[in-house]
């Protein structure tokens, strides 16, 4: 599997699906998880946010707009759109539906992700959800 199909399986499974068996499979020793303005997260902690992720948007699922790379560096754009029905930094779930997106950069080493970035429109999200005023 090239990195870019290795990037949008992972995307498939890991985020749109919450697969943590596939997080494990799909990523490298040492897996790092780097979501801007917060500490980086190891394995463990990232299956903690995809899980905390899934019990805030259970139906979160983003649809990849563009993706480019080689076999060692992947970058994707995406978009979706999801609904709040948990607990999201503190907030009781809305039920609102709003709009996400991002750019994510994918480290490939020995055919499985080391290392994610990700950049989101977090405050753009905040605000729909009037959890931060707009």
């Amino acid at each position: 599997m090239n990195a870019k199909d290795l990037v949008a399986t992972y995307i498939e499974e890991v985020w749109n699906c919450g697969n943590l068996a596939a997080l494990s499979d799909l990523t490298a020793p040492g897996f790092t998880y780097h979501l801007g303005g917060q500490p980086p997260r190891d394995l463990a902690g990232m299956e903690q946010f995809l899980a905390g992720t899934r019990e805030a948007f259970p139906d979160w699922r983003v649809t990849v707009e563009s993706i480019v790379g080689n076999e060692s560096l992947v970058a994707v754009r995406w978009s979706g759109e999801v609904t709040h029905l948990g607990l999201f930094h503190g907030a009781p779930a809305t039920g609102k539906k709003v709009s996400v997106s991002g750019i994510n950069l994918y480290r490939i080493e020995g055919g499985k992700v080391a290392q994610e970035w990700e950049q989101m429109d977090s405050l753009g999200m905040l605000g729909q959800l009037g959890i931060l005023p707009t």
